[in-house]
C-alpha cells in the first residue's frame, strides 16, 4: 500500500447511487468518496497548472523543460489519487475527533521540505517538476499531516528513537549546511518521518475500514481504484496508460 506519499502526490457533494456493492460517479465527477464527488474541473485545473508549471522548470542536463517528461494523463491519475486519499483521511480524521489545523499544516509544510530537501524553495521547485504548481502542493502536504496526525492517534509509541533522530539530523546538517530548525524542533518530525514504513503498515487496517465507510468509485476514464495499492490503476481501455507510477516525491523522509 502507496499511503500520500507523492505529489501524485490533493469534493462536492452528490448522492451516493449503489449498484450491487459499487458506488458508482455521476456525470462530470472524476471520482467519488462515499458522499463526496471530486469534479473533473478539479482535477483539469490543478494538472494544468501543473504542467504550466513544469514548463518553467529546465530539465538538469537536457535544457528541456521538466514538463516534456511528464506524461499528462499518468499526472492526471495521481493527481486523482491525491485527492482521494485526501478526502478519505479527512473523513476519518472527522469521525475520530482528529483536527488538523492550517498552523499544523504550515509547520509540516516546512518541517518536511527542510528535513527532505534541504529548503522551501527545493522542495517547491522538485514540486513544479513533478507536475504540481505551489498553490497544488498544500494539497499532499495537507495528506503528509493527515496521515501522521492519524498515525498519533492509531500507533502513538511507533517513533523513531532519540539515537536514530539525532543521526538522521546530523546527517542532513551535513550535507546541506545549517538549516532553520534545531534539532528540537525538527526532532518530532523526523521521529516520525523515520517510522514512516511501519506506522503506514499499522494504519492500513483503519483505512480499509475507512474505505468501507466511504466507498470509492473512480471514473472509468481515468482507471479504478486499487485498495492495495491505495490508488488508481490503469484499466483497458482508459485514458490511464500505466499501473501506479512510482512516488516522485514522498512526504516522508528517506532515510
Amino acid at each position: 500500500m502507496k499511503l500520500p506519499r507523492l505529489l501524485a502526490g490533493v469534493g462536492l457533494s452528490v448522492t451516493v447511487v449503489l449498484a450491487a456493492s459499487a458506488c458508482t460517479t455521476h456525470a462530470g465527477a472524476a471520482a467519488q468518496v462515499g458522499s463526496h464527488a471530486i469534479e473533473t474541473s478539479q482535477v483539469r485545473d490543478i494538472v494544468e497548472r501543473g504542467l504550466s508549471a513544469a514548463e518553467a522548470v529546465p530539465a538538469a542536463q537536457s535544457g528541456q523543460s521538466a514538463a516534456s517528461a511528464l506524461d499528462p494523463p499518468e499526472l492526471q491519475r495521481r493527481t486523482l489519487t491525491s485527492l482521494v486519499q485526501l478526502q478519505l483521511m479527512s473523513d476519518e480524521a472527522r469521525r475520530r475527533g482528529i483536527t488538523v489545523s492550517d498552523a499544523d499544516v504550515a509547520s509540516y509544510y516546512q518541517a518536511y521540505a527542510i528535513l527532505q530537501f534541504g529548503s522551501v524553495r527545493a522542495f517547491e521547485r522538485r514540486a513544479a517538476a513533478a507536475g504540481f504548481a505551489q498553490r497544488d502542493v498544500a494539497i499532499i502536504v495537507r495528506s503528509g499531516a493527515l496521515q501522521s496526525a492519524l498515525s498519533d492517534r492509531i500507533s502513538p509509541r511507533l517513533l523513531a528513537t532519540d539515537a536514530q533522530t539525532r543521526s538522521q539530523y546530523n546527517s542532513i546538517v551535513s550535507q546541506v549546511g545549517r538549516i532553520p530548525l534545531t534539532y528540537a524542533q525538527a526532532k518530532p518530525y523526523l521521529a516520525r518521518f523515520i517510522a514512516a514504513d511501519d506506522r503506514a503498515a499499522a494504519l492500513k487496517p483503519v483505512l480499509d475500514q475507512a474505505e468501507r465507510k466511504d466507498p470509492i468509485s473512480i471514473n472509468p476514464r481515468f482507471g479504478r481504484w486499487n485498495a492495495d495499492q491505495f490508488g488508481i490503476v490503469a484499466a483497458d481501455g482508459t485514458i490511464a496508460s500505466s499501473a501506479v507510477p512510482a512516488p516522485t516525491l514522498d512526504t516522508t523522509l528517506q532515510s
